[in-house]
């Protein structure tokens, strides 16, 4: 090894040093950051300082010295950079340019690193020098030159280096364009946009021109002066990807969405993989809610970008919204496995699952979410209900309360002690399957417990009255009732509810009428205060009155079983056994309790024989 090469590997071990002295100083934890940089200036120096001795030594021994220490300063600085180590690559350029001082090309790669290191005034008087010794007809110096200038707010001298390399270059983009970028931000408007159509018929076919021109006009928000030069950008340059973007949401702020779309589509025709027109397609179709349309272009998204995991998230709710269960339970799965225990992809597959009627599976995707998650509380509430009903279809097929019943108790149970919050909604829940399994008096006792919970509002106070009128116990549900209008008097629901009570018991109709008549003035539209007053009609033998109002309350309220089974009632007594028929099997698809589904089988039975059946036949109207 030679003398030299021994020195100069000495040195390169000093400057590793020196471009990380905080590795030095990370395990003395009181130093300050002042004194840490005071600590790199002085590496720094000494470094500085040997390779300066050795440019001196070199130089002392001849041109094949110099040679060689250049030659191994140069492939040192070389490497820094490549480590991205611009302060050790400076040091080096700085003392390799003293052994070689007309060399352009070194100083042109010094004058970089030292842009790196936001030294522009050092590179910029180097820059000078090459440029010069170019006669001003180096394109990328002058470029960077140029840029610097800018950098440093002179703008003049910036203007004139992009006219220089324009004056050698004519069909320099890069010049053409960030010269008339700087007389467009000092709003040299007219100046700009003739540099840009001279510099557009000096380069036939290209687009960036009228495109640049168009941004202009967008700065100054005038659009359709604008989208002029975007069409004429994307005419000139079919495949230039931003003006067909700029082109697009020109559109999109003229509101022509249909335009933007069409101009999206027919470029990706041949250019499907680009990603950025691609992905702005698929957000405005998201945005204009063509959620069965967009999901072609999705999914091509989404293979050129296997990463983008919300643009999957999204893929997978368009698939449940279309019930393409199956692809959207493999997507999400797929996700899980870059995300197992993300909580919003488990809730999405046990929300799918739910809808699928698959409840087992359902539960277990949903019960995999944290007690942490936001979605926690959801969905133990959705558990709840889908052990509900697989408790009342034990019960519906052997009539008996077995394991399913006791697994939805339990749970039931349990979330009641854990999740405090939501007592009331979990005690509704189980009161409503005992409802099904008609034990109205299981469901009241339920609900009494939790009676006095500041959650327990006006519609768990319905429900708990409901359940009372159903055991006949008319003076504690009228007392609940009577104390939710004492609270509101505008609450038509409550006035409606008083009045249906003492309709279907036949009894007190004049009060009936008068509390329907005030709900009715409250809430006009509602389907089931229309309910009610029509089969007032019906009780008082106003056919025709009845017919009025509940035909407008089955229009409001299509689903409901009661309205249905009221309409079958006034059409059988009319012997328009063909409607009856019609409106009891309507509320068969509704209906939910056991008791209930066999009471409307029985009359369906005897109304597809041409009989009033006998339960109608005890609801006599009176005149």
């Amino acid at each position: 090894m030679s003398k030299w090469f021994s020195l100069f590997i000495t040195t390169i071990i000093l400057i590793g040093c020196a471009s990380s002295p905080q590795k030095e100083a990370s395990s003395q934890k009181n130093l300050s950051d002042a004194e840490i940089e005071q600590m790199n200036k002085e590496a720094v120096a000494r470094v500085s300082q040997r390779l300066e001795e050795l440019s001196i030594a070199a130089k002392a021994q001849g041109p094949d010295k110099v040679r060689f220490l250049a030659n191994d300063m140069y492939l040192k600085a070389s490497a820094a950079i490549m480590e991205g180590d611009y302060q050790t690559a400076n040091v080096i350029f700085k003392h390799l340019i003293s052994l070689d001082p007309k060399d352009d090309f070194i100083k042109q790669k010094y004058a970089i690193s030292l842009i790196r290191t936001g030294e522009l005034e050092e590179a910029k008087t180097l820059l000078e020098e090459v440029f010069a010794h170019s006669k001003n007809k180096d394109e990328r110096i002058g470029l960077v030159l140029a840029g610097v200038y800018g950098s440093l707010g002179e703008i003049q001298d910036s203007r004139k280096t992009y006219q220089a390399v324009l004056k050698a270059h004519p069909k320099s983009e890069e010049a053409c364009i960030f010269l008339s970028k700087s007389y467009a931000l000092e709003k040299k408007t007219s100046k700009a946009i003739t540099l840009l159509k001279k510099c557009e018929k000096d380069n036939k076919g290209k687009g960036i021109y009228s495109y640049y021109i168009g941004k202009i006009f967008v700065e100054s928000k005038k659009y359709t002066s604008a989208k002029t030069y975007f069409e004429k950008s994307v005419k000139l340059q079919p495949d230039f990807s931003q003006g067909i973007l700029a082109l697009g949401l020109i559109y999109e702020e003229l509101g022509r969405f249909t335009q933007a779309k069409k101009t999206y589509k027919k470029y990706l025709k041949s250019k499907p993989q680009d990603t950025m027109v691609l992905s702005r397609l698929v957000q405005l179709m998201f945005t204009q809610e063509e959620f069965t349309e967009v999901i072609q272009y999705a999914e091509m998204l989404s293979d050129y970008e296997p990463d983008n995991l919300n643009l999957r998230v999204k893929l997978g709710i368009l698939y449940t919204d279309i019930q393409e269960y199956e692809k959207a339970i493999r997507t999400f799965k797929n996700l899980l496995v870059h995300a197992p225990d993300n909580d919003k992809i488990l809730y999405y597959l046990g929300a799918i699952y739910q809808e699928m009627k698959s409840y087992d599976n359902s539960i277990e995707y949903f019960a995999k979410i944290d007690e942490k998650s936001g979605l926690y509380q959801d969905s133990s509430l959705q558990i709840a209900q889908m052990l509900s009903k697989l408790a009342v279809n034990e019960f519906n097929n052997d009539q008996s309360r077995g394991d399913q019943h006791d697994k939805f108790v339990d749970y039931i149970d349990q979330k009641i002690e854990e999740l405090k919050t939501f007592t009331v909604e979990f005690s509704v829940i189980k009161a409503s399957y005992f409802e099904t399994l008609d034990d109205n008096d299981e469901a009241i006792d339920v609900l009494e417990v939790v009676r006095g919970n500041k959650s327990f509002n006006d519609d768990h106070k319905f429900y708990l009255a409901t359940l009372y009128e159903k055991e006949k116990a008319f003076n504690k549900s009228t007392e609940i009732i009577e104390q939710i209008i004492e609270y509101n008097p505008k609450n038509a629901h409550a006035w409606n509810f008083l009045g249906y009570s003492l309709v279907e018991r036949g009894v007190e109709l004049d009060d009936a009428y008068e509390y329907l008549q005030r709900a009715i003035t409250l809430s006009p539209e509602d389907g089931y205060i229309r309910d009610s007053l029509g089969w007032y009609y019906y009780k008082r033998g106003h056919i025709d009155k009845a017919l009025v109002e509940l035909n407008a309350a089955i229009k409001s309220v299509p689903h409901d079983v009661s309205i249905n089974k009221h309409l079958a009632v006034v059409h059988s007594s009319k012997k328009d056994f063909t409607k009856a028929k019609f409106y009891i099997k309507k509320a068969l698809k509704e209906a939910s309790s056991t008791k209930e589904v066999a009471e409307l089988n029985s009359v369906l039975k005897e109304l597809e024989q041409d009989r009033i059946p006998a339960s109608f036949k005890e609801i006599v109207p009176q005149n």
